[in-house]
């Protein structure tokens, strides 16, 4: 996985390359491109829709300033549905998870744009009732256990695969296993004791201890998965390469002023690089390893 100074170097170069890159992007247009209107935009539907609606109108206020781009933010019923929105071309641009960017970017050619810096060190959790005595994953043996979505890389595939290195199949191990959907609802489904324990993403967790949606009085944390690459936003292939350029230097934009720096930290990011399919290249052949275990996405 990418390091810190990995991604620093990465927004070096990028810093001292850009000029003569668009300059190169505007010359070599492809004949079949189109320039999009309106920008149809989905992000993955792992938290409420009132959250991310909240979330991310910000961003769509930063991109008109920036490009003059109107957009509108859709929200799919799942992740499924998000990689069936792209792969029709019902939307133009799409925040995906590491496993829905893979598929989609396998399926039908996404151009990763960009990641945040933190986009490469992930984690998933383990988080039971603070009341529960258990305080490692061995000792959640036959308890009920959700993940999130089936196509989540941080509620689903990764701690999937995590638990597989610590020699834990989950239909083997536990007495249940359900999957709420969303990560803010696998939080909320051990807060209300609908099951034992829930694995889910840690960004997420620590937004909802820091809103109060979640308490320590509540709910607590046994694991700690180790880190991961998850989240980018991507286009379709046949936007134009200008316009495709113009809407990547936007969010790297808001790495050099204090309007961008405020959006930033509501996004979770200290900034954003440059963002290439090989920050996937690992998880992609996890996915592989994981389907020839007979676990398709």
């Amino acid at each position: 996985m990418n390091t810190i100074s990995d991604h620093l170097y990465r927004w070096c170069i990028w810093a001292v390359l850009l000029l003569g890159f668009d300059m190169l992007v505007a010359c070599s247009q492809d004949d079949n491109s189109r320039t999009v209107k309106i920008l149809k935009i989905a992000v993955l539907p792992d938290q409420s829709e009132s959250q991310l609606h909240s979330k991310y109108q910000p961003l769509q206020d930063y991109i008109k300033s920036r490009t003059g781009l109107n957009s509108t933010l859709l929200i799919p019923a799942s992740y499924k549905e998000l990689l069936q929105w792209f792969d029709d071309k019902h939307i133009d641009m799409a925040l995906f998870g590491g496993v829905t960017y893979v598929k989609a970017h396998l399926q039908s050619n996404a151009i990763p744009l960009v990641i945040r810096d933190v986009d490469g060190r992930f984690r998933s959790i383990a988080i039971v009732s603070a009341n529960n005595p258990a305080s490692s994953l061995q000792d959640i043996k036959g308890a009920s256990l959700a993940f999130g979505s089936r196509l989540s890389t941080s509620g689903h595939l990764m701690p999937r695969y995590f638990l597989r290195q610590n020699n834990i199949i989950p239909e083997e191990f536990f007495s249940k296993i359900l999957y709420s959907g969303a990560h803010d609802v696998t939080a909320e489904w051990v807060r209300d004791g609908k099951v034992e324990a829930g694995l889910t993403h840690s960004g997420i967790a620590n937004e909802m201890f820091l809103d109060g949606r979640l308490g320590k009085d509540k709910v607590k944390v046994i694991w700690k998965s180790p880190p991961f690459a998850d989240y980018v936003w991507a286009v379709q292939q046949d936007i134009s390469k200008q316009q495709r350029t113009m809407i990547r230097d936007t969010f790297l934009y808001m790495n050099q002023n204090d309007e961008g720096k405020l959006l930033l930290q509501s996004l979770g990011a200290n900034y954003y690089i440059p963002a290439g399919n090989d920050d996937f290249s690992k998880l992609e052949q996890i996915i592989l390893q994981m389907e020839q275990h007979g676990h398709k996405q």
